[in-house]
């Protein structure tokens, strides 16, 4: 399975050439990651009116991008995320701009 959403690069992702500054990346990785749990009914968050104490976390262990060419200020991103593995305690995600 691929899930796919849009994003505009913003202004505040960019150096002073318009370009989207490579940090920026890794904020529309996760938020994609988000949208695409939501999209599922999965949350990274318990819900806090259910009384569940349980919290299921989401940590990060390796994150790495490969830059093919720049993303400019205005220009609209799509995003696709799909799970590159699986395993008994821990999900690696494929990223595709």
């Amino acid at each position: 399975m691929t899930f796919s959403t849009q994003r505009r690069v913003e202004f505040c992702d960019t150096d002073m050439a318009g370009i989207a500054h490579f940090t920026a990346f890794f904020p529309m990785m996760e938020a994609a990651e988000h949208e695409m749990l939501r999209s599922l009914g999965l949350s990274v968050m318990p819900d806090r009116h259910s009384g569940q104490t349980d919290l299921v976390t989401w940590p990060r262990i390796a994150a790495a991008c490969n830059y093919v060419s720049a993303a400019r200020f205005e220009d609209i991103l799509r995003i696709e995320v799909s799970v590159a593995k699986m395993g008994t305690t821990s999900v690696q995600y494929r990223f595709r701009f």
